[in-house]
């Protein structure tokens, strides 16, 4: 079997051939709204949460110096004015990232976005993680879909997937198993993006928890000869 680096390019054609090449979740929101509504993709379904960005867009609120500055209740009375309603639990993070981007980038997300940013990936995982509530896939999502940054939100099923080719050991480190993925695709904050779509689908699709079904999954020629490796999961 080639190596993982080397059969890459084929298994990503053949993702793209199965799934497409998908827009990003929060393509055209701009980076402050993209990165509120990552976040909210990760609790909610797409229709509220856009009705979520409606209501602080509509209050003066989707801005991070107004929304840091807000009172709970403020932020609550007009999710309510367009009939929606979040946990405070779930508004907690927003105001999180929001505080952040006051404190440490001017108040401005698109400061730190995209190849232009002045600040490093890491390091702004490393800010990410040091707020209260957010985990290392969290953080790795907002990069990726918020900042636009090249980094990979390593989730359930790519693991299950690379576990199972081989590519990856069962006891791997999350933050092994991430750079194994974004050295494939460095740099490039769009093919992680796709990677993680596909992987995502392909996980739900073909690699499932209880089993794998390999006969029509789009990576089965890249397994090893002797099928999936199938450790304790």
């Amino acid at each position: 079997m080639p190596s993982l680096n080397a059969a890459f390019p084929s298994m990503s054609d053949a993702l793209a051939g199965h799934y497409g090449r998908p827009s990003s979740p929060t393509a055209g929101l701009p980076p402050f709204e993209a990165t509120l509504a990552t976040v909210l993709d990760r609790t909610v379904k797409t229709r509220k949460r856009d009705s979520v960005l409606l209501a602080l867009r509509e209050e003066g609120l989707l801005d991070p110096q107004s929304l840091a500055e807000a009172d709970p209740l403020e932020i609550e009375d007009a999710l309510r004015s367009q009939g929606v309603a979040l946990p405070r639990a779930a508004l907690a993070p927003l105001r999180r990232l929001a505080r952040w981007l006051v404190d440490l980038h001017h108040g401005s997300a698109a400061e730190i976005a995209g190849p232009s940013s002045q600040v490093s990936p890491t390091q702004l995982r490393e800010e990410l993680l040091a707020l209260n509530g957010i985990g290392p896939a969290t953080a790795d999502s907002i990069l990726l879909y918020g900042l636009n940054q090249p980094v990979y939100p390593l989730d359930r099923a790519t693991y299950r997937i690379f576990l199972r080719h081989g590519w990856i050991d069962p006891d791997v480190p999350y933050d092994d198993a991430r750079d194994t993925i974004e050295q494939l695709s460095p740099d490039d904050a769009d093919h992680l993006g796709h990677l993680s779509f596909w992987f995502e689908r392909l996980g739900r699709d073909f690699c499932k928890a209880a089993k794998a079904k390999c006969e029509r999954c789009p990576l089965r020629p890249f397994l090893p000869a002797e099928g999936p490796f199938e450790p304790s999961m």
